[in-house]
């Protein structure tokens, strides 16, 4: 904050649900939300509904936590009206913690209430700035704590335990003539989600954004949820992707491929190409290691092995890119599925201890199938630590 010139910060939110900043200096989930106070050099105040301020000073992340009730908010509703008071509000306590500087908003909002929030903060005098990406908040939730590194742990072995357990009860599937039955149904996209559901459910995982099975044709599109009543068969390439989230807020990414039965020569190529441009990559990365020169190890094998990259782009040898390595390396992982830093050809950043993040080349097909292999790590000074890794590294099940 000093050496940005900023005075104060306040993270704003009615619940700390997709909310990652007030999550991160909250230091868990808030049902109510609340408002979060920080002056340069000084210790932070919270001030939270009375539902939550027990569950609040649990947390043990803010020292100073008092409620909306015992600071008048309600009185203020009456003299103000609720669609001023807050404004209200927030001055009042940036006054009384002697924040007199620039002062920059945080936390997620509709767009229309942040403005109308901004706008009658400064026609009181607030002087309320706005911040380019990285933020203060961004840049700090961007490396993990010792606390942070152990709650994503855990999420990723319970995720590995689930990928695990799924194959598993694929592997239990009768096969007749090519076609996967589980009992006397057949075997569907939409039953293996039903068991995912439930072992997430067991492991007290949510799935905000869903689940990835994807076979066959449908593996060449990276995002492709995959068609529920899709019937399983054997010989194609299928892209598990899971990123499931924790209570205290924290996801984890993780994919494997393979294929039930025998794979095919074409498909093996794929995943061994992935599997190597994905082991180069790790091998390249520690502190200090630059994000692009990491993509660009992974864009070497690819190449190599006779696929597409995004670098004939960058080149100017193609004007799009819809067969091989179609999308960047990875991504920070942490309160959100997708944040800072990027491995990507443009990204001018470099890694940076206890950062985590993504590593997940692949390689599609239209028309034919992709492969994918994805894991998370944590960046240490002289390589990475994965959190979290399925024994499923092969590609056939059989």
């Amino acid at each position: 904050m000093e050496n940005r010139g900023i005075d104060g910060i306040v993270v704003i939110g009615d619940t700390t649900l997709a909310n990652p900043d007030l999550t991160y200096v909250v230091g868990g989930a808030l049902a109510r939300g609340g408002l979060y106070f920080k002056r340069v050099a000084n210790d932070p105040l919270l001030v939270t509904s009375v539902l939550d301020i027990e569950t609040a000073r649990k947390y043990r992340t803010v020292k100073q936590a008092t409620t909306y009730t015992d600071l008048g908010y309600e009185r203020l509703i009456g003299k103000y009206g609720r669609g001023n008071a807050y404004a209200q509000l927030i001055k009042m306590i940036l006054e009384r913690l002697g924040v007199s500087g620039k002062v920059i908003l945080y936390g997620r909002s509709d767009l229309a209430g942040g403005l109308y929030l901004a706008d009658r903060l400064r026609k009181m005098r607030v002087a309320i700035i706005g911040e380019k990406s990285p933020t203060i908040l961004e840049s700090a939730r961007q490396t993990k704590s010792t606390t942070e590194r152990s709650i994503m742990r855990d999420v990723g072995q319970k995720t590995s335990k689930i990928v695990d357990s799924t194959i598993g009860s694929l592997r239990n599937l009768q096969n007749k003539g090519g076609r996967l039955y589980c009992g006397k149904q057949r075997a569907t996209v939409g039953l293996v989600k039903k068991w995912i559901s439930i072992a997430l459910a067991n492991e007290e995982l949510i799935s905000p954004e869903g689940t990835i099975f994807a076979p066959g044709a449908a593996s060449a599109d990276p995002h492709n949820p995959g068609n529920s009543r899709q019937q399983l068969k054997v010989g194609v390439p299928i892209v598990f992707d899971i990123f499931p989230q924790s209570e205290r807020g924290y996801w984890f990414d993780l994919t494997r491929t393979f294929v039930l039965g025998r794979a095919d020569a074409k498909t093996v190529k794929m995943y061994e190409t992935v599997r190597e441009a994905q082991s180069s990559a790790l091998d390249s990365m520690k502190d200090s290691a630059s994000c692009e020169q990491v993509m660009t190890v992974a864009c070497n094998v690819i190449e190599r092995n006779g696929y597409m990259t995004l670098r004939e782009l960058q080149r100017g040898e193609a004007r799009e890119i819809r067969s091989g390595f179609i999308h960047s390396l990875g991504h920070g992982v942490g309160l959100t599925i997708g944040e800072l830093p990027y491995l990507s050809l443009l990204s001018t950043e470099q890694l940076v201890r206890n950062q985590v993040v993504t590593v997940e080349p692949g390689v599609y097909l239209p028309g034919f199938g992709g492969v994918r292999i994805e894991d998370t790590v944590a960046i240490t000074q002289n390589g990475v630590d994965v959190l979290g890794r399925s024994r499923q590294d092969e590609l056939e099940v059989t």
